[in-house]
């Protein structure tokens, strides 16, 4: 796993534990200072890795069940 992918998985979880609801890409992105595109793509590639779960087309990312 990249530094970068890290960084947003851990990111994922702390906005996750905060509102208890789906993170929205944008959000993510801003706390990090990053294009929303960039992040896309590395939360496409967590995803195929397991480690969080797209929740619909346009309603945001959860961490996976362990």
């Amino acid at each position: 796993m990249t530094f970068m992918e890290m960084v947003v998985l851990k990111k994922v979880y702390e906005v996750h534990r905060w509102t208890g609801g789906p993170v929205r890409t944008v959000v993510v992105a801003d706390m990090l200072g990053k294009h929303d595109r960039t992040l896309r793509y590395v939360l496409n590639r967590l995803e195929g890795k397991q480690q969080i779960i797209r929740v619909g087309q346009r309603g945001g990312w959860l961490p996976a069940p362990a």
